[in-house]
């Protein structure tokens, strides 16, 4: 029995090979993983990749605009049960500042110099600022991963593409492929 992350780096490796070869344009396979990056850091854990999926499906038939729903999907994972707590704590100190200009100032609470930060104890216009925080931070850090993540999924994907087409013409002409260094 193989150890936990070996595991883990052949299901990467898989996900990865499958990703380049996916059918599609690069723009479609980018596309996707830029709307699944963007959707996985949104504060809807569970309902995640169903979101991704539709959004795909309704862009493509609203707009013709066709999205790779396995790059969406792939891209979706970056944020799992594992990555969550960092990925929602960073949206959360993001968008807290702006969440908390936007909403009328709350009474202070006793007891609320406590280290802990105790999430029940949140209620009313806090549970709000908490809220809107992770949903602002989420926004804000989403669209600047999603440019990102379609910019290398892009070039990785085209550069994949133009090897293939690179080596089937290579054996439709008879010749031998020199091996890569």
């Amino acid at each position: 029995m193989l150890p936990w992350w070996k595991v883990s780096k052949r299901k990467l490796r898989r996900a990865h090979v499958q990703l380049l070869r996916g059918s599609g344009a690069p723009a479609e396979i980018a596309g996707g993983m830029a709307l699944g990056l963007f959707i996985a850091l949104l504060p809807i854990m569970g309902l995640q990749l169903p979101l991704a999926l539709v959004s795909a499906e309704l862009l493509r038939r609203l707009t013709h605009f066709r999205l790779s729903r396995v790059a969406a999907a792939a891209g979706v994972w970056i944020n799992n049960p594992v990555t969550a707590a960092p990925v929602y704590g960073l949206c959360y100190l993001v968008g807290r500042p702006i969440a908390h200009r936007l909403l009328p100032l709350s009474p202070p609470r006793a007891g609320s110099q406590s280290a802990g930060f105790d999430l029940g104890a949140l209620s009313g216009p806090d549970a709000l600022e908490v809220g809107l925080g992770l949903v602002i931070g989420g926004v804000l850090l989403g669209v600047p991963t999603a440019w990102l993540g379609y910019r290398i999924t892009y070039g990785m994907v085209s550069r994949h593409q133009a090897r293939r087409e690179e080596r089937r013409a290579r054996r439709a002409r008879g010749l031998r492929m020199a091996p890569e260094a």
